[in-house]
């Protein structure tokens, strides 16, 4: 058997005895050319060979194409499904021949043997098994399939040579953007039909009846309508049949050839009627991205790259390991959702800045560029991150005003089966993308290793906190050992004799209000938790009122310096993320 890649849906089959075209279409073209094929053909149909039966799925558009059957001899039989509007088409087209099959009840032409396979979906169709001597092939065509029917279908034939499977869900996903819905889709239906491919214990399966995309004026809706790309299912069916010989992509003009007793042979483009016509690639990215406004000057866009290289390789991914230490962590479920993050910040003037962590790995780290298994995806505009590193805006804005927007298409291969993740129901419970939820609860300055909760209270309240509060975090910080407490307090001694000199005046309002700041942060809400606190902690009120005049000379003398300090900035945080850019040796090299 020889089974010939023609685009989208159709094939050619030639079996020992038969020679079959199956939902075939022409035109370069559907629907008045708001659809074109993707990839192209390119037919040559005066070498196409003479045909033996026709099979017409079902009567979709894409499937049962009239300009094309026009073209064919009519004295051919036609193998269809029990619908009469179809059946009724066929017959004044002058196809007198109609074969009117039912599921699982077989078809013999010759030494192939055909059979129907069900669909769960309301209106008539089948996917078909097409049997010879030398193997079998499945096509699950546009049919609704459950891994109940692939098991049906091994119990009763056997493991299964060839399958093609059903793989794209573009009707959920451009319903679910066009009927208002988001960036989503119910994937159960993918994972059902990939596992009843899977069901059969395929020697060879490809992705396929998805070949088109939108062109001219609609061409913008092809962001919305495709989640899933061909080698992205291969690579998710490789790992499910643990095997990358086991599952391939394939081009109009492949041919796959099955004989008895040998592993299927996919022959690149060796078809004599069709070919390639090379195409444009797509992305899936549901989501406005003109409305993320990026920086005005490479400069700048220099500059925000060298910070976000700095931040993310060193502060991020240190808070990150911490939090899957912790087991009320937001973040403990990608792992075993199997996310792969992929961060894409517009820079402006059409740049973008890709990274990478993937979550898979217990050793994680963040990686330049496109990952090409990313399916948790996170752009951000680089005005706001930019505007968010500098502290001049607060990280609230990405949660509140959409500077941030983030999408996913994953799909799980656990204990063996596919599986969809385990998301919340609701938008406000969704794990946040990581990056910006550490900016939303610790701004860009020093790591901190505390887990807020977004839904505690005290979380709200220190997000509203005044000014200074991430300040009195890190001031406040035992840091990872006494030396680090010992740079402090001479940091504020010196910060008290510099603002003397200067003669820059702590006034006792200034004080009251860091106190009042501090109080907040940790919950001594009156004069009686404050006294009991003081206590426990043997600490004199004039002990105290001593500490937030220093935290309040250090931050008064930072201002003071910003233009001096922000040049110096970008060098000393290259040099204190040394340790987590360069990998840790053991001790016993």
């Amino acid at each position: 058997m020889r089974v010939t890649i023609c685009g989208h849906a159709a094939l050619y089959i030639e079996t020992t005895d038969q020679r079959i075209l199956l939902d075939p279409c022409f035109s370069d073209t559907l629907v008045e050319g708001t659809l074109t094929y993707y990839p192209g053909r390119v037919f040559e149909l005066d070498k196409l060979p003479n045909l033996t039966a026709l099979v017409v799925t079902h009567g979709h558009f894409d499937h049962f194409h009239l300009e094309t059957l026009q073209k064919l001899k009519r004295e051919l039989p036609v193998i269809t499904a029990d619908e009469p509007a179809l059946v009724e088409q066929l017959q004044k087209m002058g196809f007198s021949k109609i074969i009117i099959c039912q599921p699982w009840q077989a078809i013999a032409l010759g030494q192939t043997y055909l059979l129907p396979t069900p669909s769960d979906h309301e209106e008539p169709e089948f996917g078909l098994l097409v049997r010879d001597p030398t193997g079998t092939f499945w096509h699950m065509a546009d049919a609704e399939v459950t891994a109940e029917i692939g098991e049906q279908i091994t119990q009763e034939y056997g493991a299964i040579d060839l399958i093609s499977t059903k793989y794209q869900p573009v009707v959920r996903a451009s319903m679910g953007y066009l009927h208002g819905m988001g960036a989503t889709f119910d994937r159960q239906g993918v994972v059902s039909w990939l596992e009843a491919a899977c069901a059969c214990n395929p020697a060879l399966v490809f992705p396929y009846a998805s070949g088109l995309c939108f062109s001219g004026r609609h061409a913008w809706f092809n962001r919305y309508a495709f989640p899933l790309s061909s080698a992205e299912t291969v690579r998710l069916l490789q790992r499910r049949l643990g095997s990358p010989e086991r599952a391939i992509t394939v081009r109009p003009g492949d041919v796959i050839e099955l004989q008895a007793g040998q592993p299927p042979q996919r022959h690149e483009q060796s078809a004599h009627f069709v070919r390639e016509k090379p195409s444009p690639g797509l992305r899936w990215e549901p989501i406005d991205i003109s409305t993320l406004t990026g920086l005005s000057t490479p400069e700048e866009r220099r500059t925000l790259q060298q910070k976000l290289d700095v931040f993310l390789a060193g502060p991020l991914v240190s808070w990150l390991k911490h939090q899957f230490k912790q087991t009320h962590s937001s973040w403990t479920s990608f792992p075993a959702e199997q996310v792969v993050w992929q961060l894409v910040v517009h820079a402006g003037d059409g740049e973008r800045l890709n990274y990478t962590i993937d979550f898979r790995s217990e050793d994680f780290s963040v990686l330049p560029g496109e990952h090409p298994e990313a399916n948790f995806f996170t752009h951000i505009a680089g005005q706001a991150l930019d505007d968010v590193m500098m502290g001049k805006m607060p990280g609230l804005i990405f949660w509140l005003a959409g500077e941030a927007r983030s999408y996913e298409k994953v799909i799980c291969v656990r204990n063996g089966r596919f599986e969809c993740p385990k998301w919340p129901k609701t938008a406000e419970d969704f794990p946040s993308d990581p990056l910006t939820y550490y900016l939303r609860h610790f701004g860009a300055g020093e790591t901190s290793l505390v887990q807020p909760k977004l839904a505690d209270a005290q979380s709200e309240k220190a997000q509203e906190s005044p000014k200074g509060a991430n300040d009195i975090q890190i001031l406040t910080r035992l840091g990872e050992n006494e030396k680090v407490m010992n740079k402090k307090v001479l940091l504020a001694y010196l910060a008290v004799q510099e603002a003397e000199r200067l003669g820059l005046k702590i006034s006792d309002i200034e004080i009251q209000t860091m106190s009042d700041s501090f109080r907040e942060q940790f919950d001594l809400l009156d004069s009686q938790d404050t006294e009991q606190w003081l206590k426990e902690a043997d600490l004199s009120i004039e002990g105290y009122s001593a500490v937030m005049r220093d935290f309040t000379a250090v931050l008064k003398l930072e201002q003071h310096y910003t233009r001096v300090i922000d040049p110096l900035l970008t060098n000393h945080r290259r040099v204190a993320t040394a340790r987590y850019a360069r990998p840790q040796r053991d001790i016993n090299d």
